[in-house]
């Protein structure tokens, strides 16, 4: 058999492994909508009222739609990368199509006290296809600004596959970027009524994660990772993004109402590694290459350490 009928056979296989995984994903979400029945609102309310736990955020009145989507890497086409000619303080290198790595020639000072909307400027005038992405955090530890990239208005929390990491300096300049992108999402179900914030609230709050004195300051609907599969392509499914003190957020998958685990340290670690091994597959001739592994040995390795003292 020759080689071009074994790879069309493999990518067969793939595809209809994906069909069968998702057919049985969301066979089982008809499940956990059967079952789920919502708390008792004044039971709860009266719950929070007596440890003193507030709730200062805006909640929606009216019931919400979403449904699950899927995506999988974009490639980057030529046409797209055409846009780097026109800047002149970026060195770039583009690894399997799907990894941009880009490094400031002249490092690009932060503002002292920059707000997100600066840093949104800031950042978003300088990379690829700006309007995917929004400005989420700036994580002092290991000082790297955060971009989540945006799926039908609503950011993808931590994926590895649509985020873009600025990486600062100890003067808090940008030395270097990295960027990857989702390509076209699809809804493979129907929009499911969305479990209503004080049911995401609840789970919260009999897990231990809210407590006396708190304040939830801020909630809004997002997509986080439910699923990779084989070709990979995932299925993200909408999160509530619930805010406390106004520093700490806490995910809630909006349909099976279940906490989603997400640290940003460890997101961030293992995309520190993912970083390595894609530089270390540049060519040793490369100046971009022993300037990224430079900075990561010299700053990241410190920066996790000085977080383990503490």
């Amino acid at each position: 058999m020759e080689w071009k009928q074994i790879k069309t056979l493999f990518i067969l296989c793939f595809l209809v492994l994906d069909v069968y995984l998702l057919f049985m994903f969301f066979d089982k979400q008809e499940d956990w909508d059967f079952g789920f029945e919502s708390p008792d609102k004044s039971t709860l309310e009266q719950e929070l009222e007596s440890e003193n736990i507030t709730i200062s955020a805006d909640l929606p009145n009216k019931e919400l739609k979403e449904s699950y989507i899927t995506a999988g890497k974009k490639t980057f086409t030529k046409d797209d990368l055409n846009y780097f000619n026109t800047l002149e303080n970026q060195q770039v290198d583009v690894i399997d199509e799907t990894f941009i790595l880009s490094r400031f020639k002249e490092p690009v000072k932060l503002p002292e006290k920059a707000n997100g909307d600066l840093i949104n400027e800031l950042v978003k005038s300088r990379i690829l296809l700006p309007g995917n992405y929004t400005f989420s955090s700036w994580n002092k530890s290991m000082n790297v600004l955060i971009f989540f990239q945006q799926k039908k208005d609503r950011s993808i929390y931590y994926n590895q596959h649509g985020i873009v990491l600025v990486y600062l300096n100890d003067d808090n300049e940008m030395v270097f970027y990295t960027q990857t992108m989702l390509g076209k999402a699809e809804s493979p179900s129907e929009e499911k009524t969305l479990v209503k914030p004080m049911d995401a609230i609840k789970v919260l709050y009999e897990g231990n994660r809210i407590w006396p004195g708190d304040d939830i300051t801020g909630l809004k609907i997002g997509f986080h990772t439910k699923i990779p599969l084989p070709s990979g392509e995932q299925v993200f499914a909408p999160t509530w993004i619930i805010t406390v003190n106004e520093d700490e957020n806490f995910y809630v998958n909006a349909i099976e109402n279940q906490v989603v685990k997400s640290d940003e340290l460890t997101f961030l670690n293992d995309a520190v590694s993912e970083i390595m091994k894609k530089v270390q597959s540049l060519p040793d001739e490369s100046d971009i290459k022993d300037y990224v592994l430079d900075y990561i040995n010299e700053n990241i390795s410190s920066a996790n350490n000085r977080s383990e003292v503490k």
